[in-house]
């Protein structure tokens, strides 16, 4: 329990200082067979899923939806269900599974340049309006979402970048053109992910849209422009290198002038040509997309256990859609009826009004204080994506060295800070959190080691890279004197924590206290959060900070966290020589980036999890709960990582209570 002195008043703001890897759509839990499946009997029905939401659903087609004009958690939370994925990320444990797709995929293959790779689909399987599913309906899907550049988790699963195109062999087979060697995130995690749409419905009505497109030779005209741009800017920028070796009043030099001059005036002439020509692409191509978003979607044949019934303000109403081969929800019908605050729907929920209340940011305490009175309700509280670290300013003498990180985490005891933090956190034993591709052996120094223990071993990791006391510390005594491997006096030092973050400020206040037990002084500095921003990624005027960062459920940011890329105030670099693993780090990184096999990416994620566990370029400390409500039902599962949330309730598992 947190002590009486931090009883602030409670408010939360999240400061997110820097997102890994943008998350995809969740795939809707409709597709494909959930892992950990409820053996007791399952025969039980219901007539209508109520779940409480708090927005207004509007109602695109497919196109708009997965991009920018269409895209909201509550419109996701009512229809993303509708449209088929070859694989998901199965719940409750999200392992990559097929979905439509027969099983696994074939390797990617390159030769010549060209690498390619074919999907193999379930047969049999039908749109709503009883067309077969097919080959042809995923290659016109894709090749219809990079004709039109389309964006956001279009673009994420069908990123032109990546993908060139896709062509059917037979009915339940079609073959991937890449224009560059995927890596997971652009495969399994990318394409492999995204939406399908049936082909015989939209082909003809797209027509019209796709004619509005830029002219075939557009792009490639301003690939080649770009490519001129910098191969003059080159030529001029070596020109003005050579003039600074020369006299100025020579002939030399004003010959080279003179050419460095005519090279300009082409660059200048080949930019507005650039500029021409992307502004006629973008035109032609915004006016494109306007018109696919503005088309109407009445009686669009769907694939999955759910398909739309009716909406009004208010109220949305899906409908079962048995028969599928990804079994049938135990609900004929699955309504949304929208509420204007939590606490309205709080009492709706103890009114027996609805049976679940949908929130992407959880309830808040009070919420969950009024409904723990009623035992016909449950309340399930989740870990979270929304994970915090204590961050060190390598840059600053002192705070690049992994032997203080490693005496640090040893000294934080995770189990004690979650219960300071009072049942609103759970424990960050590492860098990962999704099960498949956590490393369980990559644990943080101390771990599971009493107060003693920790403290001993800390000062013992201390002293063994040089580190010395005046006064020495103990169990019951404050270190004094703390010095560095040269003698130095260590300074006192700043924690940065954003301001209105309860969470943080109760974490803070448990390192300070902790940090004291090692003669290491620390002192808190309330910012608020775009100041905190603005001093670890900007100004680099910081010496300690604790961040928040949302994980993904691939993690690619623990190689985007650490590697040296634009302003990465974390990266390996030269500014911490003490490093041991920087290199094998660098090189794992690397090689994950180049394999599309799952495995072995596994591999290389595990590896990356021991060097970071090591080194703790920062430090673990804890990620937040999300409490889930519901009553009537119940679930094939006790927890899932970030709540019901993230399955937009799960309409399709939840099974009523009779």
């Amino acid at each position: 329990m947190r002590p009486t002195s931090f009883l602030l008043a409670l408010g939360s703001f999240l400061l997110i200082a820097c997102t890994a890897t943008p998350d995809r759509i969740a795939t809707p839990d409709s597709i494909g067979t959930p892992r950990g499946t409820d053996s007791r009997d399952l025969s039980q029905h219901g007539d209508v899923l109520r779940i409480a939401i708090f927005g207004e659903v509007t109602t695109t087609n497919v196109w708009a939806l997965f991009d920018r004009p269409g895209a909201s958690y509550w419109n996701y939370a009512t229809q993303v269900g509708y449209w088929p994925r070859l694989y998901h990320l199965a719940p409750p444990s999200f392992d990559f599974e097929p979905a439509t797709a027969k099983a696994a995929t074939s390797p990617v293959e390159c030769s010549g340049g060209t690498c390619t790779a074919t999907v193999i689909l379930q047969p049999n399987l039908t749109w709503t309006d009883g067309s077969p599913f097919t080959a042809e309906d995923v290659a016109f899907t894709i090749n219809s979402a990079l004709n039109f550049r389309l964006g956001l988790n279009w673009n994420t699963a069908y990123n032109p970048d990546v993908l060139d195109h896709a062509e059917p062999i037979n009915n339940t087979a079609v073959r991937f053109y890449f224009v560059n060697k995927p890596n997971l995130s652009d495969w399994q995690y990318g394409a492999l992910q995204g939406p399908i749409v049936n082909q015989a419905y939209w082909q003809p009505r797209i027509a019209a849209a796709a004619r509005l497109l830029p002219d075939e030779s557009l792009f490639p005209d301003i690939q080649g422009l770009e490519r001129e741009l910098i191969d003059f800017q080159t030529q001029i920028d070596g020109l003005y290198l050579l003039l600074n070796t020369m006299a100025p009043a020579s002939t030399a030099y004003q010959d080279t002038s003179k050419q460095a001059k005519d090279l300009q005036d082409e660059l200048n002439s080949i930019t507005n040509k650039l500029d021409k020509k992307r502004s006629e692409f973008e035109t032609k191509l915004a006016d494109a997309r306007a018109s696919l978003y503005s088309l109407a979607n009445a009686n669009e044949p769907t694939l999955g256990t759910w398909r739309f019934a009716s909406r009004i303000p208010g109220d949305f109403l899906n409908q079962a859609n048995p028969g599928t081969s990804f079994g049938d929800p135990r609900f004929d019908k699955v309504r949304y009826i929208t509420f204007g605050g939590q606490s309205m729907a709080i009492k709706a929920l103890l009114d027996n009004e609805v049976d679940i209340i949908l929130s992407p940011t959880g309830l808040s305490r009070e919420s969950i204080s009024q409904l723990q009175a009623d035992p016909a309700i449950s309340l399930s509280r989740n870990m979270t994506r929304s994970a915090r670290f204590l961050a060190f300013n390598h840059s600053r003498p002192f705070l690049g060295d992994p032997a203080l990180h490693q005496a640090m985490a040893c000294i934080i005891n995770q189990q004690v800070l979650v219960e300071f933090l009072d049942g609103d956190a759970a424990a960050l034993p590492g860098f990962v959190v999704d099960e498949y591709w956590k490393n369980a052996e990559a644990s943080l120094p101390c771990a599971n080691g009493s107060a003693e223990f920790r403290l001993t071993e800390a000062v013992n990791l201390l002293k063994s890279a040089g580190y010395s006391w005046r006064k020495e510390p103990k169990l019951a005594e404050t270190g004094a004197g703390f010095k560095d491997p040269e003698g130095n006096l260590i300074p006192h030092f700043e924690l940065l924590i954003p301001e209105q973050d309860v969470l943080r400020t109760y974490a803070a206040e448990y390192i300070v206290q902790q940090a004291q037990s090692l003669g290491l002084t620390i002192e808190t500095h309330v910012t608020d959060p775009d100041g905190m921003l603005y001093a670890v990624y900007s100004s680099r005027d910081y010496d300690m900070a604790l961040l928040g960062w949302h994980l993904s459920a691939y993690p690619a940011y623990l190689c985007e966290w650490f590697m040296t890329s634009g302003q990465n105030p974390f990266a390996y670099v030269g500014s911490r020589p003490k490093l041991s693993q920087s290199a094998k780090l660098v090189f794992t990184c690397e090689a994950w980036n180049e394999t599309n096999d799952l495995d072995q990416a596994q591999e290389y994620v595990h590896e990356i999890q021991s060097i970071l566990a090591k080194d703790l370029p920062i430090i673990p400390l804890y990620v937040e709960n999300r409490t889930d409500a519901y009553r009537n039902i119940r679930y094939p599962f006790e927890n899932v990582l970030d709540g019901l949330a993230i399955l937009y309730a799960a309409p399709s598992m939840a099974i009523p209570i009779q």
